[in-house]
């Protein structure tokens, strides 16, 4: 279970450190590539720059891959040194002097762009993503000569060449070799007109590829959810290798009984059918906790499931003890992890809740704290 922070947290998010890195050395072992941490979105919900720290400086990571230039900043801001930040969703054209003087790696995933940073003065290094088929960012494979053409003209070579699954976690997808087959005749092209650095970077496999083994001849992976100890699918091999690294508590702020035929909580939506005693638990949707677990979910209590009733609102939600010996006020509850025997996973509430596992990790707010242990 772990230490729980006592004071002045009334809900707290508990970050494994060990368990990140573990994770790390566990997808280079299966890999055996450079590994380049996707900590987007506040790393998935447990803190950009502690986590970037962590990565770089206990697990000799050389690059890290964020979404904005926003997040960039922020990284590099803390470890001004020693570490390659990758903008994974490009630049904007009139953000490129951002770039060069943080020293921050844009992807280019459009022709217009590339063709954007002709005329201008200095460049930050440029990675380069294809479309193999994702369709969401990158250059087509029709618009690959142009951007070759393009390339010659600035007089550049880019540091770096990528693309997207869209579907690597499915063990059934031959999308996924139809994806490979055209990043390889992509890479082929640029290889052959020598517009890639020497070591220039190769990747193509976020976690769901690099866990089944995709892009053999890529250079580097991209994980993200897996280093946080999720598998995008637990069928894949290796899945139960991963080790979750946060765990959500919070604690039992008061205790109510309820007579048999009154209502909790907003909309009146639950009505006991005997009498009930119930836990109120400071947090709430502001607090990332899912308003569509009302009366779906259970938090762990001594061990034991308590099961939400009534709506999840704002900054509490109730839960039922009834016939539970010993629950007190200030008593700890476990939304996500695990309590003796139980287990809370952030895929199991996500599936409850409609959604998935991304989704409850990367909505927990900022107004709950983050406790780094280790």
């Amino acid at each position: 279970m772990g230490t729980v922070y006592h004071f002045p947290y009334r809900t707290v998010a508990e970050i494994r450190l060990r368990a990140l890195l573990r994770n790390l050395h566990t997808l280079r072992g299966i890999c055996q590539k450079e590994i380049i941490p996707v900590i987007k979105a506040n790393a998935y919900g447990h803190g950009l720059v502690p986590v970037a720290r962590a990565l770089s400086l206990r697990g000799s990571c050389s690059m890290v891959a964020v979404a904005t230039l926003e997040e960039a900043i922020q990284v590099r801001e803390a470890l001004p040194r020693g570490l390659s930040v990758l903008v994974l969703s490009g630049f904007f054209p009139h953000q490129v002097d951002a770039y060069v003087k943080y020293r921050l790696t844009p992807m280019i995933h459009s022709l217009s762009h590339l063709k954007s940073l002709q005329g201008g003065n200095a460049l930050p290094e440029l990675h380069l993503e294809v479309d193999t088929g994702i369709h969401r960012l990158g250059i087509l494979p029709n618009q690959l000569e142009e951007a070759a053409r393009t390339l010659e003209r600035l007089g550049v070579k880019i540091s770096g060449i990528a693309s997207h699954f869209a579907e690597s976690e499915d063990p059934g997808s031959e999308f996924t070799d139809n994806q490979t087959a055209v990043f390889e005749g992509a890479l082929e092209k640029f290889s052959l007109r020598k517009l890639l650095q020497t070591d220039a970077r190769v990747h193509l496999s976020n976690s769901g590829g690099l866990l089944r083994g995709k892009g053999s001849f890529a250079t580097a992976v991209r994980p993200g959810i897996s280093l946080f100890g999720i598998s995008p699918n637990d069928r894949i091999d290796h899945s139960k290798a991963l080790l979750p690294v946060l765990e959500w508590k919070t604690r039992v702020l008061c205790l109510k009984d309820v007579a048999r035929g009154e209502t909790v909580g907003y909309g009146r939506t639950y009505t006991a059918s005997r009498k009930e005693k119930l836990a109120i638990l400071p947090v709430g949707y502001a607090d990332g906790y899912p308003r569509s677990l009302s009366g779906k979910s259970f938090v762990i209590l001594n061990g034991k499931r308590s099961m939400v009733r009534g709506r999840v609102s704002m900054d509490l939600i109730a839960v039922d003890v009834t016939g539970q010996a010993g629950v007190r006020e200030g008593q700890v509850a476990t939304l996500l992890g695990g309590h003796g025997k139980m287990a809370l996973g952030a895929g199991f509430l996500g599936r409850l809740a409609g959604s998935f596992a991304y989704e409850i990790l990367c909505g927990i707010s900022d107004r709950v704290p983050r406790i780094y242990l280790e």
